[in-house]
């Protein structure tokens, strides 16, 4: 049995960059990688069946099962995927899940561990989950910025020298699918316009006031806050964004302030940490 744990990773704003590669297809973005992210447990069966078990649950876990498809096709495995954070909520547990079964299955194949993240981001192309999670998390940077889209070589991830802080996170909706938003051509168009504008000026002066500012910005000019999200952050204030893309907010405030300010919603405290994924075999 083999067991990993991968960190999270929130994108603040972003433009997707989509070519005929999935390695070349990416986002620039500037993101948080936290210190909450996923476990996951992997022990090969006697069969080829792959049995997924997430949170408690069986289930279909597309982007995991393409990451297995590469690595181990037609080899079965019990595997289990513990989420530290809600999934479909902009905190990128598709992409840390995803890494830490790479990790789990580059393991039993002999693979270099570096490949995993390739299988992962591939993965993650492929079936509709983020475009920039897993090239963002590969940086071990604090709060990454994604100057490049892409997988190294191709894409570039710079640190924005930012201490580690520790933001709380809030959800306060539903389950946002990231592929409908980010495949809608006018969408898409919006995103590039105003993503990428905001991404270089970022990149300029990458301060955390500049981050809010941005992020707050580009929320609200695509229009794809949800009334829930919008109200959270008009009463959070300005240091408070929304989370890409998910019905979640991050703020500097700290927890038992917004859990007097929104009420009875999930709320959860994590920090930025450079903290690489890891492997350990139980």
């Amino acid at each position: 049995m083999t067991k990993a744990f991968c960190p999270g990773h929130i994108t603040c704003f972003f433009h997707p960059v989509r070519t005929d590669d999935p390695v070349t297809t990416g986002s620039r973005g500037v993101g948080l990688r936290l210190s909450l992210g996923t476990y996951v447990t992997m022990e090969e069966r006697s069969d080829s069946r792959l049995s997924i078990v997430m949170d408690g649950t069986e289930s279909d876990a597309p982007i995991t099962r393409s990451v297995m498809e590469q690595i181990c096709p037609g080899r079965g495995f019990d595997i289990t995927v513990e989420n530290q954070l809600p999934v479909g909520q902009g905190f990128g547990m598709s992409a840390s899940g995803a890494i830490a079964a790479a990790l789990c299955a580059c393991s039993f194949m002999g693979i270099d561990q570096e490949n995993a993240y390739r299988y992962a981001h591939i993965a993650e192309v492929l079936q509709g989950g983020g475009l920039g999670d897993v090239s963002a998390i590969m940086s071990n940077a604090r709060m990454p910025v994604r100057i490049r889209p892409g997988l190294p070589p191709y894409g570039e991830v710079i640190e924005s020298n930012q201490k580690s802080q520790t933001f709380t996170l809030a959800v306060v909706g539903g389950k946002l699918s990231t592929a409908p938003v980010i495949s809608d051509p006018d969408m898409q168009r919006r995103m590039n316009e105003i993503g990428s504008r905001m991404v270089d000026d970022y990149a300029s002066n990458p301060t955390m006031e500049r981050m809010y500012l941005r992020s707050r910005e580009f929320s609200s000019s695509l229009g794809i806050e949800s009334a829930e999200v919008s109200s959270a952050l008009k009463v959070l204030g300005k240091e408070s964004g929304m989370c890409m893309l998910g019905h979640s907010i991050f703020t500097s405030r700290p927890g038992d302030e917004v859990r007097e300010i929104l009420g009875d919603v999930p709320v959860f405290s994590a920090s930025t940490s450079n903290a690489p994924a890891f492997i350990q075999k139980a």
